[in-house]
């Protein structure tokens, strides 16, 4: 019997050095609900994420991704997770939860590609009051009115700076009891894993990123409740100069329908809809490979600009400061 030790991907902070404009691409663009501010940070939930937000979107000199929540199964699971985190030397402590969010404390720790993570159990499921409660009784809140109607959270893509840390960071995740789904090759070299904890294709995808900066980000993504919704936020990104770099496309990868943009912060956000259910116990990863598959394990029809590629960038000398400091301690680089 396999115990999952990590139950979901619950929120991701981001950072932007323009917080009204990527206000308004979250919440008049994509109709992400505004739940609360607290300092320079808003945070923001789609119509289907159970807890209070699943998104926090944080003032700062750069784009990027700041930290990155997982739910435990249980208050046990928590601490069985933070032994594993701790014999790997990633540990950075605890912190005092965001009480009035309905999030505990949580352990914060190092990912081996240099990103932020945290560990929490104790998170109140959240549900709309008034005229937002929804008539859909297991639903949070009704559908908002404006924008493309995001879903929920879906999953990130994060940057590994060279293949050590792209295997650490695959190597610990899996003894946290992630479930690696497909596997990205170019002949001997693994490019990128895509897993799950939740038993969707993937709740996070790891890749080689060629600029070797630690902690970066490539992408963000929010489901949609229908295929039409894609195009619905092409059209709006066209209208509003919103640049797509990517879709709309259907990935071979997870056999999904995708769509990419860049948020006006920097960020590279995506939207999905569809892919597959996977709770195979003994599922063994699809590979592809670009030598023979070439680029339609990201695009089995559909085009990318150039652009996409990039991911969310950030210059060696904007990495976040205090991001910069823990990466120096927990990783020597």
């Amino acid at each position: 019997m396999v115990n999952k030790l990590i139950s979901q991907l619950a929120s991701v902070e981001i950072l932007t050095p323009k917080l009204d404009d990527t206000l308004w691409f979250f919440k008049d663009v994509l109709g992400l609900y505004e739940v609360g501010r607290k300092d320079r940070s808003v945070y923001l939930r789609g119509w289907e994420d159970w807890y209070a937000y699943s998104l926090k979107i944080t003032e700062a000199s750069t784009s990027g991704v700041k930290e990155i929540t997982w739910r435990t199964y249980s208050e046990e699971d928590l601490y069985t997770a933070i032994k594993i985190i701790e014999s790997k030397g990633l540990g950075l402590g605890w912190d005092n939860g965001e009480p009035d969010m309905g999030v505990g404390k949580g352990y914060k720790f190092m990912l081996p590609t240099g990103q932020v993570g945290k560990l929490v159990w104790e998170m109140k499921l959240w549900r709309a009051s008034g005229n937002l409660r929804s008539g859909y009784r297991a639903r949070p809140i009704k559908k908002p009115l404006q924008g493309v109607q995001a879903k929920d959270l879906a999953h990130l893509f994060v940057f590994a700076f060279d293949s050590n840390s792209l295997k650490s960071a695959v190597d610990l995740f899996k003894s946290l009891t992630w479930h690696v789904t497909e596997i990205l090759k170019n002949g001997d070299q693994i490019l990128t894993y895509w897993g799950a904890f939740n038993g969707t294709a993937h709740d996070m995808a790891i890749g080689l990123d060629p600029s070797g900066i630690p902690g970066r980000l490539n992408h963000l993504t929010f489901n949609v409740d229908y295929a039409d919704d894609i195009l619905r936020a092409a059209d709006l990104y066209s209208d509003y100069d919103l640049e797509i770099v990517g879709g709309p496309i259907r990935h071979g990868i997870t056999d999904s329908h995708s769509l990419y943009v860049k948020e006006p912060g920097g960020n590279l956000i995506e939207l999905l809809h569809g892919g597959y259910i996977n709770v195979v116990p003994d599922w063994e990863p699809v590979v592809w490979d670009t030598k023979e598959d070439e680029n339609r394990w990201l695009y089995y029809w559909g085009h990318v600009k150039e652009a996409f590629w990039d991911g969310s960038p950030v210059p060696k000398d904007k990495v976040d400061p205090e991001l910069r400091e823990l990466i120096r301690q927990k990783l020597g680089k």
